[in-house]
C-alpha cells in the first residue's frame, strides 16, 4: 500500500512538471534587461555627445547604420571593463540604446 502512494505522488511531481515546462514553452517570460538608472544616464550622454560630433563633422543626419555605429562607439566609452563582464555589459547597453531610438526593434544579444 505505501509502495502505490509513494508511485501516485511520484507520478503526480512529474506530471506537474511536465505541466510548467508546456506553460514556459507556451506562454515565454521576457526576461528585464538589468541596467542600472546611472549606467543608462551615461550611455544616453555618450550617445548624445558622439551624435552632435558626427553632425557637427559631416554635416547630415546619420544613417541607420551610423547611428549603429555611434551606438557601438558609445556602448564602448560607458562600459570599460575587459573579458566577458564588459562584454555583456556593452551588449546590454546597445541592445537599451538601439531599441530607445527605435534602429532597431528588437536587438538580441550576441
Amino acid at each position: 500500500m505505501g509502495d502505490i502512494n509513494l508511485l501516485y505522488i511520484l507520478l503526480g511531481v512529474i506530471g506537474i512538471y511536465i505541466i510548467f515546462r508546456i506553460l514556459k514553452i507556451i506562454f515565454p517570460l521576457k526576461k528585464k534587461l538589468f541596467l542600472s538608472a546611472r549606467v543608462k544616464a551615461k550611455a544616453d550622454r555618450k550617445f548624445n555627445k558622439l551624435l552632435h560630433k558626427f553632425k557637427q563633422t559631416h554635416h547630415r543626419k546619420p544613417t541607420r547604420n551610423d547611428i549603429f555605429r555611434i551606438i557601438i562607439n558609445a556602448s564602448h566609452i560607458t562600459i570599460r571593463r575587459r573579458g566577458h563582464k564588459g562584454h555583456w555589459g556593452r551588449q546590454k547597453v546597445r541592445k537599451y540604446l538601439l531599441e530607445k531610438h527605435n534602429v532597431m526593434k528588437e536587438y538580441r544579444m550576441k
